[in-house]
């Protein structure tokens, strides 16, 4: 790891709340806005959790976006927030509406009290035609139609799946088995969190506040994912299965009601079962590489 520089040979781009930050996206944006001058307080509930991104905090801010009281303060003097809070937890507790939405939304809101100018959220690719796909991505996008409707200017990432969550191909495929959702020629360009880092980090340094919708460099196929998976494993005979789309929507929506995160989940992965799911291709971390890598 480098070590980071002292804060007196960096350029003073103000503070920068980073929510999110001991998650796999929020470590590398922490890096990244470091980098480029910001001067970075990390929001977590706990400070333990930040591991090498701590280096690169100026402040750590203990607190729980789902509880507004805990987070007075948290923007106190910042010219500019970032947040990519969310849950893919399949259990029952937190829900995607406290985390997703009111968490956020909550933040949100202090910001705006804050006189915060600049605020980057990271939602879904396509999200804003899919939210009534998922209440998951509907969730998402109420905080993008409060950002929209404030006084904060306001930057909207929307990314492909992460570099993270295609390693549970990665591990179907240890297991000699991978299952698929609906058409697996549907296409995907994941992104490493590194890349998007980079995405977020331009974002805040210029003038231009469009949605930015992106992906990985490489656009691959349901099938091509499991191919790499199978290769990362070592493994000679590939088992694919599919599930139709269609059914693993109609579980969601029979399972919603008792476990809302695995069905809101369920009913997300349907649609991208059913459909491209592509960004603008850009950075330099391929799927294949992450695949062969040994380590969490």
């Amino acid at each position: 790891m480098n070590t980071p520089p002292h804060p007196a040979d960096r350029t003073n781009r103000g503070t920068v709340v980073v929510c999110g930050a001991t998650g796999y996206l929020g470590g590398h944006v922490v890096r990244a806005l470091y980098d480029d001058g910001w001067r970075v307080r990390a929001l977590v509930r706990d400070a333990g959790r930040l591991g090498d991104a701590a280096d690169y905090c100026d402040d750590v801010f203990v607190g729980r976006p789902t509880e507004p009281d805990s987070i007075d303060g948290l923007f106190d003097g910042a010219d500019a927030a970032f947040s990519s809070i969310g849950t893919r937890s399949f259990g029952r507790r937190p829900s995607f509406r406290d985390v997703d939405e009111r968490a956020n939304l909550n933040l949100v809101d202090a910001a705006e009290r804050a006189g915060v100018g600049r605020f980057v959220f990271v939602s879904i690719l396509r999200g804003d035609e899919l939210r009534a796909a998922s209440p998951l991505i509907e969730a998402r996008e109420r905080v993008v139609d409060r950002l929209r409707a404030g006084p904060m200017t306001e930057t909207i990432i929307r990314p492909t799946g992460f570099f993270n969550d295609m390693r549970a191909f990665r591990d179907m495929a240890e297991r000699g088995r991978v299952w698929l959702i609906g058409d697996h020629q549907t296409r995907i360009n994941p992104i490493h969190g590194a890349d998007l880092a980079e995405v977020i980090r331009d974002a805040f340094a210029s003038d231009d506040t469009s949605d930015r919708s992106v992906g990985g460099p490489d656009v691959l196929s349901q099938a091509d994912v499991a191919r790499l998976a199978f290769e990362g494993a070592g493994r000679r005979t590939e088992k694919v299965s599919t599930v139709p789309s269609g059914v693993v929507r109609a579980i969601g929506r029979l399972i919603g009601p008792v476990n809302p995160n695995a069905g809101a989940n369920l009913r997300m992965f349907a649609v991208m079962g059913e459909q491209d799911m592509v960004g603008e291709p850009i950075g330099t971390h391929h799927l294949a590489d992450e695949f062969t890598r040994t380590g969490p």
